[in-house]
């Protein structure tokens, strides 16, 4: 067979596995309020709802979107949704490939990193999630850089605001660290290379971002104010507590991404040997694989020190084993080399792919009894396929699901306007109305601002206001959310006519308002 014919079975391999590893592990248990916080968001965005003006939401609006597209090509079903985190696991699967390709190892080894990569990429939440996202177009505007660097090819300059811009637009953290990575980029390049022509295109490629997403505004006649408080203002503050409280411990810094560290330690200080001893080294496209890869790392390294997510990163072993392979390829020793970091990656790639995938330790499932869940059709046709496996679900009899079963047969019966607060976002889906959920998240100071945050008032304001524009006859929240939204509701009453609202609980499972007679 030729080398075409034999790479396009690779690819062919390549996206059998990175697609159906995902689309497997993604309806293996759920962990709710991530596993469906774009479900009924791409869901409502076909029905008209907009982000940032009919919910309230800090991260993941080209999710969003995305997932409308979904819904509307493959109709509004569980599989629809695994499908779109299956689809970005096979298109990073391939692009590593080509990279990995491009950074001159021989096929056999670019394949089996990329089968590394489709492991450990998105399977370990699945579904789609903001910080994955955010990393993956991140990291596809680095390799649409370096293909510029070897190729000369216009287009990948062009990509890469896009790239930058779709990740910003997925979570603006890594992506705003990974642009100062490419103002640093850029600088560098020119002060090496002397080129001023990549320019242009960079230029062209911003000004289509900015002009789409002005046109998105435009066309949706979305409430700008909104979006900057929500996305700019408010998400600010997060960051600035978490940088104020922030205890990096030797666990936290260490320990639990020593794997990561074993393989980012010697890459840095091969980097540094060859600048150093190594004759026009910052003149060669090896300077720029590895001073790309490298400071990748370590953005994502403090992305995860400074958040509160599980750890997503482990993706990039593959990347360091690869780079590490290509700088030891002209040593004496190489093929024991090359066989011990081989070795390496494939044993911490059946580590993480055990604890995150096949146990589903992101969902805080590990320890469990995988094998005993409900079936998602059972609760609804649209969450056919759906293995339903929660902690509460297998060390409380079942509760959570008896508690979904109950509040969906109130739902039901429910005619008036409604708004329904739950972590459980996926009713507006089951039951094909928009329940007109103010927020993507609930119970965490993240997902909406503490009362002592300055944006309290903000977020009081939109939720009283979204009231008032869709007539809500009745509101319920899930009690599982905590009582701040509760606490604010009472308050928001008192904006009311008094006596107008009526207030009651459902078997400790909800309380209602119920408003009706509040707009005679």
């Amino acid at each position: 067979m030729t080398l075409n014919t034999i790479n396009f079975f690779l690819i062919v391999i390549l996206s059998i596995v990175s697609f159906s590893v995902n689309f497997y592990y993604s309806s293996l248990g759920v962990l709710p309020i991530d596993t469906f916080a774009f479900f009924d968001t791409g869901f409502r965005l076909m029905k008209g709802d907009l982000p940032f003006v009919d919910y309230w939401t800090i991260s993941g609006p080209f999710i969003d979107l995305l997932q409308t597209i979904y819904f509307s090509i493959l109709g509004v079903s569980w599989t629809a949704y695994v499908v779109n985190g299956s689809v970005i696991n096979l298109i990073i699967t391939l692009i590593s490939f080509n990279f990995f390709n491009k950074i001159g190892l021989d096929l056999k080894y670019s394949f089996f990193y990329s089968v590394c990569v489709a492991l450990l990429a998105n399977p370990s939440m699945g579904t789609p999630f903001p910080d994955h996202y955010s990393s993956f177009f991140s990291l596809f505007a680095i390799i649409s850089f370096l293909s510029a660097l070897t190729s000369k090819k216009n287009i990948y300059w062009f990509l890469i605001p896009i790239f930058l811009f779709i990740a910003f637009l997925c979570k603006q953290t890594p992506a705003a660290f990974i642009l100062i990575l490419f103002i640093f980029n850029f600088s560098l390049y020119l002060l090496i290379k002397k080129d001023f022509k990549f320019i242009k295109p960079v230029i062209l490629g911003s000004i289509t971002a900015l002009i789409l997403f002005f046109l998105v505004i435009w066309f949706y006649q979305m409430d700008l104010m909104n979006m900057i408080i929500q996305y700019f203002l408010y998400p600010r503050t997060i960051g600035a507590n978490r940088i104020t409280e922030w205890n990096l411990t030797f666990n936290k810094a260490i320990s639990t991404l020593k794997l990561i560290h074993f393989l980012l330690f010697p890459l840095i200080l091969i980097f540094f040997k060859n600048i150093i001893y190594e004759k026009n080294y910052i003149n060669k496209d090896n300077f720029f694989y590895s001073l790309n890869v490298i400071f990748f790392s370590i953005i994502l390294i403090l992305h995860q020190w400074i958040t509160l997510n599980f750890i997503f990163i482990f993706f990039l072993i593959p990347y360091l084993c690869a780079l590490l392979q290509k700088n030891f390829d002209k040593i004496k020793y190489r093929k024991i080399i090359t066989i011990l970091i081989l070795g390496y990656c494939l044993a911490t790639t059946i580590k993480y792919h055990f604890r995150f995938n096949q146990e589903r330790k992101m969902l805080n499932l590990e320890n469990l009894n995988l094998g005993d869940f409900y079936e998602g059709d059972k609760i609804s046709q649209k969450l056919n396929g759906l293995k339903w496996v929660t902690r509460d679900y297998v060390l409380k009899d079942g509760k959570d699901v008896k508690k979904i079963l109950l509040i969906k047969k109130i739902l039901t019966k429910e005619k008036r306007k409604i708004m329904f607060l739950t972590n459980n976002n996926f009713f507006s889906v089951i039951l094909d109305k928009n329940l007109n959920s103010p927020n993507r998240w609930y119970g965490s100071n993240v997902a909406h601002p503490e009362k002592n945050n300055p944006y309290y008032d903000e977020y009081f304001k939109f939720n009283y206001n979204l009231i008032l524009k869709k007539k809500i006859e009745i509101i319920y929240v899930d009690k599982a959310i905590g009582e701040y939204h509760l606490n604010m509701f009472n308050k928001m009453l008192k904006l009311f006519p008094s006596g107008c609202a009526n207030t009651e609980k459902t078997e400790d499972v909800l309380v209602s308002y119920d408003m009706s007679n509040c707009y005679q």
